[in-house]
C-alpha cells in the first residue's frame, strides 16, 4: 500500500505544480477542464468506453 500511495504522490505533483502557475480562478477551472478531458481520454483508452461509463455511473450520488 506503501508504493501505492508513494506512486500516486509522484505522478499528482506535477499537477499541484500546474495549480500552482494558475494566476486566476478562470486559469484554475481551464486546468481542471483540461484535466478531466485528458483523464477520459485515459480511461476510455485503458479500461474502455463502455466501462468508464459505468465506473462514473457508480460514482453518482443523489445528495438532495
Amino acid at each position: 500500500m506503501s508504493y501505492i500511495k508513494d506512486k500516486m504522490k509522484e505522478l499528482s505533483d506535477p499537477i499541484d505544480v500546474q495549480i500552482m502557475l494558475c494566476d486566476t480562478d478562470t486559469d484554475t477551472l481551464m486546468l481542471a477542464c483540461a484535466m478531466l478531458v485528458k483523464a477520459k481520454t485515459i480511461f476510455d483508452s485503458q479500461i474502455g468506453v463502455e466501462a468508464r461509463k459505468t465506473m462514473f455511473l457508480g460514482y453518482t450520488t443523489d445528495d438532495s
